[in-house]
This record gives C-alpha cells, structure tokens and sequence, in this order.
C-alpha cells in the first residue's frame, strides 16, 4: 500500500497532486507546526507579461506558541477574498477554462470558513475532484498515539494506515532516514516529478511550478493529461487505487 503524507497547502502545485494521484491513501500532515511564508497559506500564479504573483490567505497564528496547522485561524480581514478573486479574474479571464472554473473557486473562497486548513482541504479536494484522481484523504491528527521524533512520528502514520511504501517529495530526502523506515518494513520513493509546459495566458514564456489552478484555468480537463505526463519512479510499486 503506498502512503503519501503532505502538509495541507493553499491551492498547491501539480506536483503535490502528481503524489496524490500515485498513492493508495494520502494523509493530510495538519498536525505539525505551522511555518511563516511557506505554501500553507499562499502560491504563486502567472500575471501580466509573465511575471510571478503570490496570492495569500490571511492567517493569524503564534510562532512562540507553536500553533499547529490545524489550528490556525484565518484572520479576519474584510475584503481579503474579493481582493484575491479580482486579482484572478484580471489574470485568467481569457484562459479557456475560466468561464467553467472560476464560479466554483469563488463560490469556496467567499464561505465562510474559520479555519485555514478546511479552506486548504476543500480546494484541493476540488482540484482532485476536477482531475478525477479519487485518491482517499485522511488526517495525521486522526493517528493519536505518534512519536515526537520526525522520522518516527511518519513511521507511525504509515503503520497506522498499513502503508507497506511511502512516497514522498524530492526535498524529503534532506531529513528522510531511508534505513529506519527500512527496519520498519517502508519502502521510501521520492518524487521525481518534471513539469511538462502547457500553454498560458498573460504573455512571456512558460512558468513552471506554480498552483495548479493555472494549469486548470488555462487546459481545462487536459490538465489531467498535464499532470500525470512526468515518468513514475521506477521503484514505485503499481497501486491498487489513486487516480482512474
């Protein structure tokens, strides 16, 4: 069985759904500390002349009081929806999918959501649903007894789901101990997505890596295609779920 276990993230890149797409269970990892200035709460999107935005949920949180994921608030800060959905309208509106996309990503930014991972959750659960890749979801927070320890708290959610082959991102392998989670009967793969262009609107050349709602906006349900284009690592084992 393999496991993919990310941090929720605001409408999060192609990559992240590639992981999604080739996991049996993907866990949501909403129970570690929330980090500032990280795709928690924001991603990038391609504006006029091909330059870079950042788009950003505001959040209120402590970094002295280590708030969890989970926990934390979006700030009540009027207008902070309408601002980020005029900036999308300004970018995308000549995208061939915008007409079709567009309603439903502002009818889920405009609700009236408390948390900022149910915001996350929810989008991505959309973007999922739109690229038909019905992958189950299911929480960290929901594994109750989980080590400290960074490497043994993942060791505990795979065995918590029976997960026999974890597959995880390129940066994992900075901190991931490959011979522990191997002593502990997990296989570990990492990630070896490459982005393949596709086109976009607002002029200059492609940009890589950014939310995967430009990719949607602008292919429309070839973004599936986009997606799932990067080669599988060679040592991932075929799933018995994931995408259709």
């Amino acid at each position: 069985m393999i496991v993919a276990i990310i941090q929720p993230s605001f409408l999060p890149w192609l990559g992240y759904l590639e992981q999604v797409a080739r996991a049996d269970l993907f866990v949501y990892f909403d129970d570690v500390q929330y980090t500032k200035k990280d795709w928690r709460n924001r991603n990038r999107f391609k504006g006029h002349e091909g330059k870079i935005e950042f788009l950003s949920v505001p959040v209120t949180f402590s970094l002295r009081d280590k708030t969890l994921i989970k926990d934390v608030p979006i700030a009540d800060q009027p207008g902070w929806q309408e601002k980020m959905l005029s900036r999308l309208k300004t970018w995308y509106r000549f995208a061939p999918a915008f007409d079709e996309v567009f309603p439903e990503i502002s009818r889920m930014l405009m609700s009236d959501r408390r948390r900022l991972v149910d915001l996350d959750i929810d989008l991505t659960a959309f973007l999922l649903g739109y690229l038909e890749i019905a992958t189950p979801t299911a929480l960290s927070s929901s594994v109750v007894e989980k080590s400290t320890g960074r490497n043994l708290r993942i060791i505990d959610i795979c065995r918590h789901f029976g997960a026999t082959t974890l597959y995880d991102g390129a940066s994992a392998a900075n901190f991931i101990d490959v011979e522990l989670f191997k002593s502990a009967g997990i296989n570990v793969v990492f990630q070896e997505y490459r982005p393949i262009p596709y086109p976009q609107v607002g002029g200059g050349p492609f940009i890589s890596h950014l939310s995967t709602l430009d990719t949607v906006f602008n292919c429309g349900k070839d973004a599936r295609e986009v997606l799932l284009a990067s080669p599988v690592p060679p040592s991932l084992p075929p799933r018995s779920a994931g995408c259709r």
